[in-house]
């Protein structure tokens, strides 16, 4: 029987004093929301090249607004809406929710890491291969990657209690308490401030690439 592979996107309505709050206190709402749309519509993007895999945009608070509608519509993405009060109550249901859909091995990403190469995603799903679990580090111990086998999904629920400020210990640390096979990817960084902002456009610009940022 072949396994059902998804790849879900976190993003969010771009409504100006509610995205990268952090980032609009030095630039301001609207070009905050600008630079916002620009990391979705390139991750999302990206996404839709990597095959053998369904996609799905997770949105909060609702997948009503124009932009996400008009995402969806371009990348071929199915989308539902996020559930929970905690990022980790919404990772939960999101991967519960594919799992009542049939997926077996099931990945998911934020929209804070526009810079995050495809091949993380690709190495995510062949993990599971091997792994009930795979996670995505950030150098500020937030997540940019998260993917776990269906059979594993009901024993996240306390590893999951994530918006601590130290998401990777915490989840280390309590996956050393089981049983759960699990590996990381390579470390990278997510954009939520001045100071990361300008580092991710020094970075692009190192990579030779052409970003819709300004």
């Amino acid at each position: 029987m072949t396994k059902k592979k998804v790849l879900i996107t976190f993003v969010k309505a771009p409504v100006p004093g509610t995205v990268k709050t952090r980032l609009q206190a030095d630039i301001g709402a609207e070009k905050t929301v600008k630079i916002y749309k620009s990391f979705v519509t390139a991750l999302t993007s990206q996404c839709s090249r990597i095959i053998g895999v369904d996609k799905l945009l997770g949105c909060a608070p609702s997948d009503d607004h124009p932009f996400l509608k008009k995402i969806a519509a371009t990348n071929c993405m199915e989308t539902f809406n996020q559930h929970g009060d905690t990022l980790g109550a919404r990772i939960f249901n999101a991967f519960s929710h594919c799992a009542q859909k049939g997926y077996s091995e099931i990945v998911l990403i934020g929209s804070d890491s526009p810079s995050m190469p495809p091949a993380f995603i690709k190495q995510a799903f062949s993990e599971l291969q091997k792994n009930d679990l795979v996670i995505g580090p950030c150098f500020d111990q937030g997540l940019y990657l998260i993917g776990v086998r269906e059979s594993k999904i009901n024993r996240l629920a306390r590893i999951l209690q994530l918006d601590t400020g130290k998401d990777v210990s915490m989840i280390l640390k309590r996956l050393s308490r089981t049983n759960i096979t699990f590996t990381m990817l390579p470390f990278w960084y997510d954009v939520d401030n001045i100071d990361s902002y300008q580092f991710l456009k020094l970075h692009l610009s190192y990579l030779n690439k052409k970003p819709h940022l300004k």
